[in-house]
């Protein structure tokens, strides 16, 4: 009987003179091999897919389609709206619940609680990224809401607070009018209540629009200012009490601080490729500081100052990922190669 045919086996021989014989493996168990270990990455990475999609889809899908809300902000009376308290858009919950990775690092919105606490404002990063903010959920104030409320001060609102820099600390001036003897005296409260949501949209308002505004308020204004209502009209007296009151007229975001943004978002989805993540994070980089110094140079014509430094941070985390992978994989070939 004659021995099997050892000639395709690897034999070692150590220096105590023992020798080590091993079967070399043929293509179908290597080929089975393969298969297995690819259906157990599969199913690794399907997932983490679907556990991506069911928490960014869930938030992002609940957001636009009941306004802002989830079943958790719902029953907590808790709704996302835009920094100027508009409902938000689709575009906005897409952004703020993507950033939500960012957010979640270390673990557990570990970034997203420091961000927090730093701006005052519960506002995490992917609510600076969209420009929405999540207040409690109360009655919504119309541009036509002239209603009566209880006597007193209504707060004026406050520009939301930024993480880029300090708050401001100065309290609003209440909105008052002139008594014919020249003392300051405190407006309607629900003349007020429309004069703040004016203000705010007044710039992206239609002329017919804001005349028709005015002519609907015209007996409260006519009782705060007399003398403008007959001398300029209505719409006059309107405008002069929402300069009055202080807030920043509507200003077009500026389309670099949105690329900023895409391009930042884009570099954390595909850190782990690197081919795309580098190119997209220098984009980020770059989209936002020349961002950052056209809306300086021009603070009351564009908004996005906040959006812009988001995009840029995003790049920055998504690009140093990327390339320390990218550099780890260099590094390994070069040894493996050595």
């Amino acid at each position: 009987m004659h021995p099997p045919d050892a000639s395709d086996d690897l034999v070692i021989s150590t220096p105590e003179r023992v020798a080590f014989q091993y079967e070399i493996a043929g293509i179908g168990s290597r080929f089975l091999a393969q298969i297995l270990d690819s259906l157990v990455i599969m199913a690794i990475l399907i997932e983490i897919i679907l556990g991506f999609i069911l928490l960014a889809g869930y938030f992002l899908v609940s957001e636009a389609v009941w306004n802002g809300q989830t079943l958790g902000k719902r029953a907590a009376r808790l709704r996302v709206v835009g920094d100027h308290g508009e409902p938000v858009t689709l575009g906005q919950a897409a952004i703020r619940n993507l950033v939500r990775i960012v957010d979640f690092l270390p673990v557990f919105y570990a970034i997203g609680m420091l961000t927090l606490f730093i701006n005052g404002r519960g506002k995490r990063l992917g609510d600076f990224a969209a420009g929405t903010l999540v207040v409690r959920d109360r009655e919504r104030v119309s541009l036509y809401d002239l209603s009566s409320a209880p006597a007193g001060a209504v707060a004026t609102p406050q520009p939301a607070a930024s993480i880029w820099a300090t708050p401001a600390s100065t309290p609003a001036t209440p909105l008052t009018s002139s008594t014919p003897t020249g003392e300051p005296a405190a407006i309607d409260p629900g003349l007020r209540r429309l004069v703040v949501a004016y203000a705010a949209r007044r710039e992206a308002l239609p002329v017919a629009r804001r005349e028709a505004l005015a002519q609907s308020a015209e007996p409260a204004l006519r009782r705060a200012l007399p003398d403008v209502v007959a001398i300029a009209g209505a719409l006059a007296a309107l405008d002069q009490l929402a300069e009055r009151e202080g807030i920043s007229p509507y200003r077009p975001m500026y389309h670099g601080a949105s690329s900023a943004m895409t391009w930042g978002v884009t570099t954390l989805l595909f850190f782990w490729m690197p081919l795309i993540a580098i190119p997209t994070g220098i984009l980020a980089i770059v989209f936002a500081n020349s961002a950052v110094r056209e809306i300086r140079s021009a603070p009351n014509r564009y908004q996005g100052d906040d959006r812009a430094k988001t995009g840029r941070l995003l790049g920055i985390i998504g690009l140093s990922v990327s390339s320390i992978l990218l550099a780890l994989f260099i590094i390994a070939v070069v040894f493996r190669s050595g």
